[in-house]
């Protein structure tokens, strides 16, 4: 007899012991990290500014060890708008699913650190900013690990995610809009 055996000593809750069929599904995010991972482009590592919409998101949510991702998105921000029309010409409303997904996403974060996404706390944001953005991370990480569809390489896995997570905050769908009126 081979393989593992294991012993269980208490189950609390379901014990489900089958595969989990969404991870036979693709996934749109997928493509669209895989879109992105596809193009080549030069990453210049010392430019480490940011525009200027873009640097007054990042001060008015206070968003720190995080900025990190909205510096590899900067490489990859031209592309990722075609990476989306791609997606759109083979899936209808593919970049809205996408985004819908991402914006749930975030209100699951929020709702974690126990923020109402209809009333925003913005000192619980600022509070929390990078909390919810890894937050994020970590739920988008494991919607792409359980497709059917996940790209080859780790590396890139991780990157596409970063680049995915970073420009839904410069499309104010992740942490909160400096322009926004309450």
């Amino acid at each position: 007899m081979s393989g593992n055996q294991i012993t269980v000593q208490k189950v609390e809750g379901d014990l489900i012991t089958v595969e989990s069929p969404e991870i036979n599904v693709d996934s749109i995010i997928n493509l669209i990290i895989n879109e992105i991972i596809s193009i080549s482009v030069k990453i210049d590592l010392r430019d480490r500014t940011f525009p200027s919409t873009i640097l007054k998101k990042i001060k008015h949510n206070d968003l720190g060890r995080n900025k990190r991702i909205i510096q590899q998105y900067k490489s990859s921000s031209s592309h990722i708008e075609k990476a989306y029309a791609t997606v759109d010409q083979n899936i209808i409303n593919g970049k809205q699913s996408a985004l819908l997904m991402l914006n749930e996403m975030y209100f699951n974060a929020l709702e974690k650190y126990q923020i109402d996404p209809f009333d925003v706390d913005m000192a619980k944001i600022r509070e929390h900013a990078d909390d919810i953005v890894d937050n994020v991370i970590k739920q988008l990480r494991k919607f792409v690990y359980k497709s059917a569809n996940v790209p080859p390489y780790k590396e890139q896995v991780q990157l596409g995610i970063n680049i995915v997570v970073a420009h839904a905050f410069v499309e104010c769908l992740i942490l909160e809009n400096p322009n926004a009126t309450n």
